[in-house]
């Protein structure tokens, strides 16, 4: 990586002199270029991490190994290997995607909140569960010591649906008019709104 300074602006040159790792080599060989300082200080890039038209969320699992990016124009979800450098799966969707939230360590269990007030459970193999938000959602957060997902939105009303019961449970009220955004703190689950 070269780094040039052109009028107090830092410009990264990420493939000035770095020299491609041929594919024909075998595993051990690899290994061993893995272990020379000119390897420990190259930058790899994740090839094709695109979206064609726009990105709306972006998350990283909580392992560390792969990356979802939700975008638009056709509304899909994209899971990229970090360890492999490489797209994991593409899964397009009906409507866009307002928000997302893993729930598993990997990416194996991630809901997805639409903008058709519908949420989608997906587990690796696709579309495990849909459920129908009683008011147009904006945003969500998942409560792992109760398995709750709190859905805020256009209402008063905070939805809580418990995933252990498959169930709405009775919804939390405010005297707001509508929330924007939700979150839980993952320390000690204070849950908080904002607002307008």
């Amino acid at each position: 990586m070269q780094v040039t300074n052109v009028n107090d602006v830092r410009v990264y040159n990420l493939t000035c002199g770095q020299k491609a790792v041929p594919e024909w080599l075998n595993d051990d060989k690899r290994k061993k270029l893995k272990k020379e300082a000119d390897m420990k200080q190259r930058i790899e890039l994740i090839q094709g991490f695109e979206m064609p038209m726009l990105s709306s969320c972006i998350q990283m699992t909580r392992d560390g190994q792969y990356i979802f990016v939700t975008g638009a124009y056709k509304p899909r979800v994209r899971c990229y290997d970090v360890n492999e450098l490489s797209l994991k799966f593409e899964r397009c969707f009906d409507n866009e995607c307002i928000q997302m939230k893993i729930l598993s360590e990997d990416y194996s269990k991630v809901v997805f909140m639409h903008s058709n007030r519908y949420i989608e459970f997906h587990s690796q193999v696709g579309n495990y569960y849909t459920i129908r938000t009683p008011k147009q959602g904006r945003a969500c957060d998942y409560r792992y010591s109760s398995c709750d997902l709190y859905c805020v939105g256009a209402t008063n009303e905070i939805y809580r649906f418990n995933l252990e019961q498959g169930q709405y449970l009775e919804p939390l009220s405010s005297k707001s008019t509508g929330f924007n955004a939700c979150e839980f703190n993952p320390e000690h689950e204070l849950f908080a709104c904002g607002s307008v």
